[in-house]
């Protein structure tokens, strides 16, 4: 996002389109190719990866880092067959980034920080994951083993399947215009706000209270949308939102496999897992805060 000087809402819109519109062929790519490997590949990494055994904790990291939201219900699914441990699942809720890896890609001035966000992530992910395990002493879910029939969950079995490339076509167009509609908004009101009131002052302000700031950050990002996580990047790349509070809502947000978790297990033991990964979202965020 560019410095612009508005003086009314059809001129924010404007700036803001002609800031983010290069989006959209490099969301396109991305997408397309995320697209494909989950229709030709994704079994391969899933057996690779041995996620259902002891190096289960780093196999659900790596999972989470790739930015396809479907990963973290995957592994919520198999959470709920008694595949994989409550550490694993958690890591990867941790890892999940949702859409902002997409958007830091997009804004390829600053695309350094994807650098520090998936290695402090990978970081975050691998090392609650094993501790988590450790500590919890039913490490894999008790309840009833439920028929996930979800519309959310990865279909590996596609595997099996010609690829259809105008599918894969179609749905990456979808998606990178819904991503974009979201980007376009938050730009919007971002410049906005910006523009009708003294932006010194505002992210001035952002630095008031950092321990407040990273845990209302993390439980923002606990709202499972594309819209919670594309609103933390464009913070943190656009207005001055700390390092230790954007990590602390893009690590709490796990896309929809909390919405899965909520819908085919049990109630106790999904609230302990929300608890669990907030509670470490914000332990990490006030971690680096400190550090840095």
């Amino acid at each position: 996002m560019h410095a612009h000087s508005y003086s009314n809402i059809w001129e924010i819109i404007l700036g803001s389109l002609g800031d983010t519109y290069l989006m959209i062929p490099i969301l396109f790519i991305l997408y397309f190719v995320l697209e494909y490997f989950s229709h030709t590949k994704q079994l391969d990494l899933i057996s690779f990866l041995k996620i259902s055994g002891p190096m289960g904790p780093i196999a659900g990291t790596i999972l989470g880092l790739l930015p396809e939201c479907g990963m973290s219900v995957f592994v919520t699914s198999l959470f709920l067959t008694r595949r994989v441990s409550i550490g694993t699942l958690i890591a990867t809720y941790l890892a999940t980034s949702d859409e902002a890896i997409p958007v830091l890609i997009a804004n390829r001035e600053q695309m350094i920080y994807i650098f520090y966000i998936i290695g402090t992530k990978l970081l975050i992910g691998v090392a609650s994951g094993y501790l988590i395990d450790m500590i919890v002493s039913k490490k894999f879910y008790e309840g009833k083993v439920p028929e996930v029939k979800s519309s959310h969950v990865v279909q590996i079995d596609v595997e099996l399947h010609r690829t259809k490339y105008f599918e894969i076509f179609m749905h990456s167009l979808k998606r990178t215009f819904r991503i974009y509609f979201w980007v376009f908004v938050i730009t919007v009101a971002i410049a906005s706000l910006f523009a009708f009131t003294h932006s010194e002052e505002i992210i001035e302000s952002l630095n008031v209270n950092p321990v407040i700031q990273i845990i209302v950050t993390g439980i923002f990002g606990l709202i499972p949308n594309c819209a919670a996580s594309i609103a933390i990047a464009e913070a943190f790349l656009h207005t001055g939102l700390p390092f230790g509070a954007a990590i602390a809502g893009l690590s709490s947000g796990a896309g929809f496999g909390p919405i899965v978790l909520f819908k085919d297990g049990e109630i106790k033991t999904s609230l302990k897992i929300l608890i669990l990964t907030l509670v470490s979202a914000i332990s990490w965020g006030l971690i680096i805060h400190f550090i840095l």
